[in-house]
């Protein structure tokens, strides 16, 4: 096994190069376990895996709790909850257990076929077994970080959203007849703070903690005439984001509303991987004006 497992020390040296900012005390073998599994990652074109001192911590717990003779795994509810306890936030994960005298081969095989490349993070416990066995648990993640910075990384070029809102509400008020809608800088200004203080301070309403609504909040923001307003939140696209309020009664009625004449569309998107789990946000924000108060409109082809 240890032959097997022990790579050049060319490829030694990468994991140490790639993992030496994280200043942990991880073990040789964890360092060529990793080496080989990115070994083949790299052959199947899948991101590397990088080592997570709070996986290796649970790893290293079940390694240790089985070679002391515990004759199962944890099940995969007390897994979960493990991780839930130590902060992880995961989308998923897989959990592989190889002892020494299985075939290495065979157990490689498994664990490609178990991982896909959408799991990054790893965690490798090795513990020695008073039989002479020595055990190896390995916990492999799919961190929601990383699901959210996939799903939502479309929504990074704001123009384009926009300009494909405008476009799907505008095809929205045709087909009911109605004229379409012009985009306010202004009410862009509106929407997007109410979208970024939601966020900033974990909240979801019209109404501001202060009281505020979306007529207030326009006014002091220097757009005169009253507003409508639509939020909906965890959507990843345009599209998804105008089905959910076509959807709502209400919502619609502000869509398609005779006297909306111009609109302003906030999108906040929360943090990334090192995020609390309630930072893991989508907010989306839509503002209808009559415009009667001569606010300043840009008109764009949709």
């Amino acid at each position: 096994m240890t032959t097997w497992i022990r790579r050049s020390a060319c490829a030694l040296a990468w994991v140490l190069v790639l993992c030496a900012t994280r200043a942990q005390s991880w073990t040789a073998g964890q360092y060529e376990w990793l080496a080989r599994f990115n070994q083949e990652r790299e052959r199947a074109g899948a991101p590397p895996f990088r080592l997570v001192p709070v996986l290796a911590q649970l790893a290293q717990q079940e390694a240790e709790e089985m070679a002391r003779g515990a004759r199962r795994s944890p099940s995969t509810q007390a897994i979960s909850e493990r991780l839930r306890r130590v902060g992880y936030s995961a989308r998923d994960w897989r959990h592989y257990v190889l002892r020494s005298e299985m075939v290495p081969e065979a157990a490689l095989v498994a664990l490609k076929a178990r991982v896909d490349g959408r799991f990054k993070d790893l965690g490798i416990g090795i513990a020695d077994a008073a039989d002479g066995r020595t055990l190896y648990v390995f916990l492999f993640g799919w961190h929601q970080g990383d699901y959210f910075a996939s799903a939502t990384a479309r929504l990074a070029d704001r123009a384009r959203i926009e300009a494909e809102m405008l476009a799907r509400v505008n095809d929205a008020r045709r087909r009911e007849g109605l004229r379409p809608v012009a985009l306010s800088p202004l009410l862009d200004r509106v929407a997007q703070e109410h979208a970024e203080d939601m966020l900033a301070r974990s909240y979801f309403g019209h109404m501001t903690p202060e009281g505020w609504g979306p007529s207030e909040r326009a006014r002091a923001g220097g757009y005169r005439s009253g507003v409508s307003e639509n939020l909906v939140e965890q959507r990843f696209s345009a599209e998804e984001a105008l089905d959910a309020w076509m959807g709502s009664p209400g919502h619609r009625r502000n869509i398609l509303d005779p006297g909306c004449r111009e609109m302003g569309m906030g999108l906040a998107v929360g943090a990334g991987y090192e995020a609390a789990p309630g930072g893991y946000r989508v907010i989306w924000v839509q503002s209808c004006g009559s415009g009667d108060d001569g606010a300043e409109t840009r008109r764009l082809s949709p």
